[in-house]
């Protein structure tokens, strides 16, 4: 009943409702209303958002946005709707060949809002931990202690 309502309320442009649905049910099968939500291409992807980011399809969301060109979401994503997941959608945009100024600018722009530990992973398996120092050099002038942050930057540092 859920999806069928997403799916009329979609259809006939009614987005508020369509989002409201997506981020307040939790009776509709997620796959289902992912999959149609990223063939509907709806002109706003917030519900496509909220499906992936409740049900744990990130990769796949950052996949679907880069491949559109939605980065203005990407950023939305990741520093309004879930910093936690931070992580992943940076490693989804590394495999994704995505730029690294845009990388650099959606870290700056998340702040310390991102996880560090898992940041630092996600970077370090695709052998681009590189990419980070800026940021962590941030969190350093702030005056973050954390253990994964320093070592981070050694890591970097002895690489270089």
């Amino acid at each position: 009943v859920h999806f069928k309502y997403i799916q009329a309320a979609s259809r006939c442009g009614n987005m508020q409702e369509v989002e409201r649905v997506c981020r307040e049910s939790t009776v509709y099968d997620p796959a289902t209303v992912k999959d149609f939500l990223k063939e509907a291409k709806l002109p706003d992807p917030r519900p496509l958002i909220y499906v992936c980011d409740l049900h744990g399809y990130v990769n796949e969301l950052t996949e679907y946005l880069y491949k559109n060109s939605l980065m203005k979401y990407i950023e939305v994503y990741v520093v309004k709707v879930n910093p936690m997941q931070c992580p992943a959608v940076i490693g989804s945009l590394i495999d994704l060949d995505c730029s690294e100024d845009f990388i650099k600018t959606l870290l700056q722009n998340v702040r310390a809002a991102c996880p560090i530990e898992p940041l630092c992973a996600e970077v370090e398996k695709r052998n681009r931990l590189r990419i980070l120092l800026p940021w962590l050099e941030a969190r350093v002038a702030e005056g973050n202690q954390d253990p994964f942050l320093h070592n981070g930057i050694a890591k970097i540092y002895i690489d270089t």
